[in-house]
């Protein structure tokens, strides 16, 4: 902080600055009697802030194509390359590594297939790096152009540091976020649990959705859920996240569950479950793809199998619907992203539905949610450093 300036005084810049870079995100390119405009400030405020982010590179200046007698005016626009940031998405089945410049997009990606048994986390960061430099060969990004790393990962997060608990993968209170910055070499590493980042996703590619109520519910190995509300996720003190719907009890005999407890949500709805309960009549089937590939061909099982899911998936969106009161629900997942064509009855009517939701509540599905999860986890790692850049120009 530079010498006499007060903690409320750099508080308040920091607030402004923070207030135009944001308006320079959303409607870049802008010019700066345009920002000035709609941000209220003065245009020697704006001056000062621009020169202060033009300095750290966050932002480019053009020429305005339209020419005028006088001065010509200049366009100001982020530089998408003002730094790079990694996120990782981990499942139980695969892993994603992505490398995303200052605009949240991919420039270069990697993907492999878990086929480790009961890997453990070592081996997974293991795969994560390798995958890393790949995405590094594909650029020509270096190391010290990226701000940090962020971890999408399946499982209960606590404080962006303790894995609490993924039934998926068996891990149990691991220091997850320690692991990352030995094995990676930042000191800047966010984790979080899949179904957040994934929502979090969603409102960089929707910032339409950010300032309204939106819930989601996330199919796949396993079953789970987030809520954003008034600009932020909602979590409870401490920050465990809130994303377990698929360990909702909806059947108290059921099938027993990876968690300990029998008839969960997603004893119906999850990947493994759909097998186990397809393997009661076809017990040669391992895969979702089989289970898919029968209800193509109409085979009745399969067809009444994926009829209770849809089923089940409504009632996880009414449950949702009556716990958090949203304007929108949000369905993703692997089970989106590959097999719509037979999940896609969950939007169909009847929906079960609390009647004052009814037609208040907009449901929608989207897809590639691996995509959505590392967008949603790196917009948390560069909020931070973007945070510190600019308490630096103050």
């Amino acid at each position: 902080m530079k010498k006499g300036l007060t903690k409320a005084q750099a508080d308040m810049k920091l607030a402004n600055l923070t207030t135009i870079f944001n308006i320079l995100y959303d409607k870049t390119p802008i010019s700066r009697a345009d920002l000035a405009k709609i941000s209220g400030m003065s245009p020697t405020s704006i001056t000062r802030f621009v020169t202060s982010m033009l300095s750290i590179n966050l932002l480019r200046e053009t020429p305005a194509e339209e020419k005028k007698v006088g001065r010509t005016a200049a366009w100001l626009a982020i530089n998408p390359d003002a730094f790079y940031s990694v996120g990782i998405n981990i499942d139980s089945g695969y892993i994603h590594v992505a490398l995303l410049n200052f605009r949240k997009q991919i420039i270069a990606d990697e993907y492999t297939r878990i086929t480790i048994a009961s890997p453990t986390m070592e081996q997974i960061l293991d795969i994560a790096y390798d995958l890393y430099l790949s995405t590094l060969n594909q650029t020509a990004v270096t190391p010290d152009r990226i701000c940090g790393i962020g971890v999408s990962v399946v499982g209960v997060m606590n404080d962006s540091e303790i894995l609490e608990f993924t039934p998926q993968l068996k891990w149990k209170g691991i220091n997850i976020r320690r692991a990352v910055i030995e094995k990676f070499c930042f000191e800047n590493v966010v984790v979080e649990n899949d179904c957040n980042s994934s929502l979090v996703g969603q409102l960089v590619l929707h910032p339409e959705y950010k300032e309204k109520s939106v819930a989601c519910i996330c199919l796949g190995s396993g079953v789970g859920s987030a809520f954003w509300c008034q600009g932020s996720l909602f979590t409870r003190p401490g920050r465990v996240s809130f994303s377990e719907i698929g360990h909702t009890i909806v059947e108290p005999d059921g099938m027993l569950c990876d968690c300990g407890n029998r008839g969960c949500l997603q004893t119906f709805i999850a990947e493994e479950a759909l097998i186990k309960r397809a393997q009661a009549h076809e017990p040669s089937i391992t895969l979702l793809e089989e289970i898919h590939q029968a209800w193509l061909s109409e085979i009745p099982w399969a067809r009444e199998l994926i009829t209770q899911a849809c089923s089940y998936i409504k009632i996880g969106i009414n449950n949702l619907a009556c716990v958090y009161n949203p304007e929108i629900i949000l369905i993703c997942g692997e089970s989106v992203d590959d097999y719509w064509d037979m999940f896609g009855a969950v939007m169909e009517e009847p929906q079960p539905l609390f009647y004052p939701f009814k037609d208040k509540l907009t449901i929608l599905p989207f897809a590639k949610k691996y995509q959505s999860s590392i967008i949603g986890v790196a917009q948390q790692v560069q909020d931070i450093y973007l945070n510190q850049l600019l308490k630096k120009t103050l």
